[in-house]
């Protein structure tokens, strides 16, 4: 599995799960992520299966553009993205980061 999740940072550096919300991503929709130009994608791009990827702050929003751009080329995902989206800005609006992990 694959996941994208609200992460407490402060939860996970006293040994407490972290993960507040998550939603799952479809492993074929992960290896395209991953498959993404690095140029015009490169967080998306940068993701893989080997490590966890944590975003913050203005990272968050620049995640959300990159997913806003992938959906306009790959509309098939568009409903993901759109839930991708509400967990970026909910984590957003509440100061917490976001982790994809890909060892659940």
């Amino acid at each position: 599995m694959y996941y994208l999740m609200m992460w407490d940072t402060g939860l996970a550096a006293v040994g407490r799960d972290g993960c507040l919300d998550r939603i799952e991503i479809p492993l074929d929709v992960a290896s395209f992520f991953f498959r993404l130009d690095v140029e015009q994608f490169p967080m998306l791009s940068s993701l893989s299966f080997d490590d966890y990827d944590l975003f913050f702050g203005a990272q968050i929003s620049a995640l959300a553009d990159e997913l806003v751009a992938v959906a306009n080329i790959n509309p098939t995902i568009s409903e993901l993205v759109k839930k991708m989206l509400g967990l970026l800005f909910k984590a957003q609006s509440l100061s917490k980061a976001v982790l994809f992990d890909p060892f659940k």
